[in-house]
C-alpha cells in the first residue's frame, strides 16, 4: 500500500515535469523577433522623423541597421545596412545623415552617408 502511494506520487511528479518540458519546448524562441529602435531623429525644417532600427538576425538573414522615414504615421524603409548591428554615432550635415555603424562580432566599423529625401 505504501509502495503504491510512493509510485503514484513519483508518476504524478514525472508527468508534471514532462508537461512542463513540453510547454517550454513549444514556447521556445531561437531568435529575437522584435525590432529595436536605436534612435529617433527629428529633422529640422522637415515634416518627418527618421528612426534607426536594429533588426535582429533570423534563420534567413543576418542582423542589420535600417533607416525608416515616418511621416503622417506612415513608415517607409529608406535604407538597410546589412552585416552591421550597432549604431556608434550619427550627425546631420545639411541634408545628409552621417552614420557610424559597426559590426561588433567582426570588430569592423564604417561611416555611411545617407542623403535625406
Amino acid at each position: 500500500m505504501k509502495t503504491k502511494k510512493i509510485l503514484l506520487g513519483l508518476g504524478v511528479g514525472v508527468l508534471i515535469l514532462l508537461l512542463l518540458g513540453i510547454y517550454k519546448l513549444s514556447t521556445f524562441t531561437l531568435f529575437d523577433d522584435e525590432f529595436k529602435m536605436v534612435e529617433s531623429i527629428k529633422i529640422p525644417d522637415r515634416s518627418y522623423t527618421i528612426k534607426i532600427y536594429h533588426i535582429p538576425s533570423n534563420a534567413s538573414s543576418q542582423s542589420y541597421i535600417q533607416i525608416r522615414k515616418i511621416e503622417n504615421g506612415v513608415e517607409e524603409v529608406l535604407e538597410s545596412y546589412e552585416r552591421f548591428d550597432h549604431l556608434d554615432s550619427y550627425s546631420l550635415e545639411k541634408d545628409t545623415l552621417v552614420l557610424t555603424i559597426s559590426d561588433l562580432a567582426l570588430s569592423k566599423s564604417e561611416i555611411k552617408k545617407f542623403v535625406l529625401p
